[in-house]
């Protein structure tokens, strides 16, 4: 299988559970997504255990943050790192669903705010919407 089919596949998957678990609002930015802008974050009492590891270049983190940023509200660059490595570094349970794929890329899902996350075993951020 392709890499593009395993995304497919996965995104239709993550789509899935945001329409099942009525997050989906249908404009590209779940309400879930909305609440972390307003609030912050749902996790605003979680700790960055690892926050010398963010994504693998600022380049990576730059590109992420134009293309993602603003489906969390009006955060700054640092406030979307911080928000994906909160969700990285929360432990999986409750609302955070847990898939490792095959190739090792953990993936989390926060069903009380709808952000998604993948990241590699050392904690490295691939991406995070």
């Amino acid at each position: 299988m392709t890499r593009c089919a395993r995304w497919g596949r996965w995104a239709l998957l993550v789509v899935g559970v945001l329409v099942v678990g009525g997050l989906w609002t249908g404009c590209g930015r779940t309400e879930g997504a909305q609440q972390v802008a307003a609030s912050g974050s749902s996790t605003a009492t979680a700790v960055v255990s690892r926050p010398g590891i963010g994504f693998r270049s600022t380049q990576r983190l730059d590109e992420h943050f134009v293309k993602h940023g603003r489906e969390f509200g009006s955060v700054s660059r640092d406030e979307y790192l911080r928000l994906a490595q909160t969700l990285r570094d929360r432990a999986p349970g409750g609302p955070v669903l847990e898939v490792v794929r095959n190739d090792g890329t953990i993936t989390r899902f926060d069903r009380g705010t709808g952000a998604f996350l993948a990241f590699e075993r050392d904690g490295t951020i691939r991406t995070f919407f």
